[in-house]
């Protein structure tokens, strides 16, 4: 019997070993609470609004890999571009995000949609644990979240692990 239930620790391990370098997958959400730093609003001829903005924040992240934690530091950039009704032109972000340590990643996004529902973000590079690691993600802004200069961030995605 000991033997037996050897072996299948042996499998799990093997098993578990195997998932760990394979490319394997864990879902997550998270929610991003960021604060407007600066922006540069522009309103061209036509009535096209054009909001450059860098933002701060804090990102809580659930489902997790094993080993990152579940609060990080977001530091963004954004263009949007508005019609005059402020419907969606296109509009695009970029995202400088770590942990305690300093490890993380660039993350980029964009909403293309005129009613900002196709929100969509990835992972263009990463660094320390990060490294390798892969995430994409459907997103929505959600709104302030305390008064005019926040804004909250709503995502659901993929962790793809290294192969």
């Amino acid at each position: 019997m000991c033997k037996i239930i050897n072996k299948l620790i042996k499998l799990g391990c093997l098993f578990s070993a195997m998932l760990a370098v394979s490319g394997f997958a864990v879902a997550e959400t998270g929610t991003g609470y960021m604060f407007n730093v600066s922006e540069n609003i522009t309103t061209s001829a036509d009535g096209t609004i054009i909001n450059e903005s860098t933002s701060k924040g804090v990102w809580v992240v659930e489902n997790q890999p094993a080993g990152f934690p579940s609060v990080m530091q977001g530091n963004c950039s954004a263009t949007w571009v508005m019609a005059a009704d402020f419907s969606n032109k296109g509009s695009s972000w970029r995202c400088v995000t770590t942990d305690t340590e300093g490890d993380g990643y660039l993350n980029v996004g964009s909403i293309m949609a005129p009613d900002w529902s196709d929100c969509a973000a990835s992972i263009v590079s990463s660094w320390g644990k990060y490294a390798g690691w892969q995430s994409s993600a459907n997103c929505q802004p959600m709104g302030p979240f305390a008064g005019e200069d926040t804004s909250t961030y709503m995502w659901s995605g993929e962790w793809t692990a290294p192969e």
